[in-house]
C-alpha cells in the first residue's frame, strides 16, 4: 500500500485554485467537473495534492483527506469487516476510481482505492 493522495476541500474552489497555482506554484496535473465534485489535482511527485469542491451532498468514499492506495481492496475491506471495523460499500465513481471508506476505532476515516482500477485519480 501507498499513499495515492492528499485532499483539501475548498469552500471557495476558485480562490483556492488561484492560491495554489499563483502563490505556490504548484503544477496542475489533472482537473475533473463532475458529479458529485470537481477537482483539480496538483503534481507534488510521489503524491498529489487534490483541492475539491462538493456539487451535491456525499459521504464516504469520496474524499477524506487521504486516499491509500491497495492491489487488495477486496481482500482488505472484508478484513476490516470481519474485524469489526466500519466501510462504506465499495463505489466505482464516474471518474474511473473504485474505492471503499474505512472509519477506524477512533472515528477517523480514510479511502482505500484499487490500484487496477483507480481511474485518473
Amino acid at each position: 500500500m501507498q499513499a495515492l493522495f492528499i485532499s483539501f476541500p475548498a469552500s471557495d474552489y476558485q480562490t483556492s485554485k488561484q492560491f495554489y497555482e499563483e502563490a505556490v506554484g504548484l503544477p496542475v496535473d489533472r482537473e475533473f467537473d463532475g458529479a458529485p465534485h470537481k477537482f483539480t489535482n496538483y503534481d507534488l511527485g510521489k503524491i498529489k495534492l487534490k483541492l475539491f469542491e462538493w456539487k451535491e451532498e456525499w459521504y464516504g468514499s469520496g474524499h477524506s483527506g487521504l486516499f491509500i492506495e491497495t492491489n487488495e481492496l477486496d481482500k482488505t475491506v472484508k478484513r476490516i469487516r470481519e474485524l469489526g471495523g466500519k466501510t462504506t460499500e465499495i463505489t466505482i465513481h464516474e471518474w474511473g476510481g473504485r474505492c471503499c471508506s474505512i472509519t477506524d476505532p477512533f472515528g477517523n476515516i480514510f479511502d482505500l482505492i484499487d490500484s487496477s482500477k483507480k481511474g485518473n485519480a
